[in-house]
């Protein structure tokens, strides 16, 4: 693995900042215009837009122009496969950045403005820094442009635009407050002994990193998640914690619930882009205590025939 000068998390984070608010002036600037659309798949229910990609290049641009000497992990792939072959074969070095360039891009294509832009900051595998620009409005306190910056580095706490924020409190689920589960949560998660008595109140926004963002501030109780990318994780995992809270991931295969620690332990780093990719686990964001009493009370469903059964009526 390439080394790299060292670099303090309260320097990434900044620059982290300056990234996503480039990228998200760009996606501003394209939201509520008719704009390309293309598809991952052929049953087209997993959209790339012009919107992604244009965020993705105005990233990958200025993270290589201002270091380097880093590894850029995108969640957009080259058309070309020759290219995208290429990409998914390079090294990973200390620092690797990993982008979500339009999270909710559905959201974002129906004019909902609930949609964000993650730009994580892993060093030897560990997010060390990360922010998270969001369309909504900003605070008095914060200058400048468009939007909202969620923001944090390691040690350092937890910022929305220049606000500190930590996570809410209830160590339950409670009907006082707003969590987030996977739209199909029943088809992947059974409660089981006190959380059958209910979740809290229930909300599904269609971006993980905007979720995680509002966990941080404390806008939602907590926020469940059946199986996220890298990209849609990478900052919001960090800024969570610096916020007060605890992400859990789930051990695979089990039913035990880990403190979120790093994305690879540092024996099984990753040698490149395309293995860095593979990483997916069930993850679990709010204040320690709750997210300790939900992972008690939770239980993977694995059974194909349950996939196929339909939801129970509230």
């Amino acid at each position: 693995m390439n080394s790299s000068p060292a670099h303090s998390p309260e320097e990434l984070a900044a620059a982290a900042v300056d990234f996503a608010q480039g990228a998200g002036d760009i996606l501003l600037g394209l939201f509520g215009k008719r704009v390309e659309v293309d598809y991952k798949n052929k049953a087209k229910t997993d959209p790339v837009s012009e919107a992604d990609t244009a965020s993705q290049a105005f990233l990958t641009q200025a993270i290589a122009a201002r270091y380097p000497g880093h590894a850029v992990l995108g969640e957009e792939k080259p058309k070309d496969k020759d290219e995208a072959k290429r990409e998914g074969e390079r090294e990973i070095a200390e620092y690797l950045w990993v982008l979500d360039p339009l999270d909710g891009t559905k959201n974002f294509l129906n004019g909902l403005s609930v949609w964000g832009c993650s730009v994580g900051v892993l060093r030897n595998g560990r997010p060390v820094a990360g922010a998270i620009f969001t369309p909504e409005s900003a605070p008095k306190s914060s200058t400048g442009e468009g939007g909202v910056i969620y923001r944090a580095w390691e040690g350092g706490g937890a910022y929305r635009g220049d606000r500190p924020i930590e996570v809410a409190g209830d160590d339950k689920p409670t009907g006082k407050r707003i969590a987030s589960l996977p739209g199909a949560y029943w088809m992947q998660f059974r409660p089981t002994g006190p959380l059958k008595s209910g979740m809290g109140e229930i909300r599904a926004t269609g971006s993980i990193s905007y979720e995680l963002a509002l966990v941080a501030r404390g806008g939602l109780h907590y926020a469940l998640f059946g199986a996220p990318s890298i990209w849609d994780v990478a900052a919001g995992v960090l800024i969570v914690r610096e916020a007060g809270g605890d992400p859990m991931v789930r051990r695979g295969g089990t039913d035990r619930w880990d403190s979120f620690e790093a994305f690879f332990p540092p024996d099984q780093l990753p040698k490149n882009i395309d293995a860095a990719r593979k990483w997916r686990q069930s993850l679990l964001a709010g204040n320690p205590p709750l997210c300790r009493f939900i992972s008690s009370n939770l239980k993977k469903v694995n059974r194909p025939r349950l996939w196929t059964r339909k939801p129970p009526r509230g």
